[in-house]
């Protein structure tokens, strides 16, 4: 990575401060406002008739909530005054080369260690989103523009953007890709249930430290933004298609 105001670490106790104090607030920043998001969202629902279980309710709850996601980031960027901490910019030829990239890799380690974890008999946990769409399979189809307009962006926006951001400038990029993607992983607890918990929590760690390396190397939030949407979406596709039995 060039060496800039992006990559060159602190010095001083500031550093500490400004990297694990700065992501912890954004953290519980999100929590809050992503709470604060989906109670305003009910009335909505409410006044549209839309039931609060229903595949689109499910689907218009996540929306709020991540909705809630990108006003905490963006917020916290511009009270802070680091807006130049996420560099954001229209895909390049080199950016879409790291995108394709990003994406492959996902996909293969996906499929690898679920390979692996099957051939040896240990069982992932169960995903709370699949729960909820187990009786309404259009649920996922649903989730499709949710993830790649929200949930990509603003994820990739905390966690790549803001979170490994602030970690690269006190302790540089090596650090800050572990860094951002156990937080990454720890924050997706509530998503899973099971006695694969811990299992399916790795998984997550690592697929987040890919995006990491891809944001570093692309320099550019809007490529792991694309890569976790499309990759989101891969996902989508599959449980939908084994749901409704187009999967034999």
């Amino acid at each position: 990575m060039a060496s800039d105001a992006r990559s060159s670490p602190l010095s001083g106790p500031r550093r500490h401060l400004r990297a694990i104090g700065g992501s912890l607030a954004v953290v519980l920043l999100v929590v809050l406002l992503a709470s604060v998001a989906v109670s305003l969202g009910y009335p909505l629902l409410d006044a549209a008739g839309i039931a609060y279980e229903s595949a689109l309710g499910l689907a218009l709850r996540s929306t709020f909530q991540f909705i809630g996601f990108g006003v905490a980031g963006v917020g916290f960027l511009v009270v802070t005054n680091q807006l130049d901490l996420v560099p954001v910019r229209l895909p390049t030829r080199g950016d879409l080369k790291w995108l394709a990239i990003g994406f492959a890799a996902l996909l293969g380690l996906y499929v690898g260690s679920s390979a692996i974890l099957s051939a040896l008999g240990v069982q992932g946990a169960d995903s709370v989103i699949v729960d909820q769409g187990s009786g309404q399979p259009v649920y996922f189809l649903y989730l499709i523009p949710v993830t790649i307009l929200l949930v990509g962006p603003t994820e990739e926006l905390i966690f790549r953007g803001i979170v490994q951001g602030l970690f690269r400038r006190a302790y540089g990029p090596r650090v800050a890709i572990a860094a951002a993607s156990a937080i990454f992983a720890a924050v997706h607890i509530s998503s899973y249930s099971g006695d694969g918990l811990y299992v399916t929590l790795g998984t997550i760690l690592v697929l987040g430290g890919t995006l990491g390396v891809v944001y570093e190397k692309s320099e550019n939030l809007v490529v792991p933004a694309v890569v976790h949407g499309l990759f989101n979406t891969a996902q989508f596709a599959v449980v939908y298609a084994s749901t409704t039995g187009l999967l034999g």
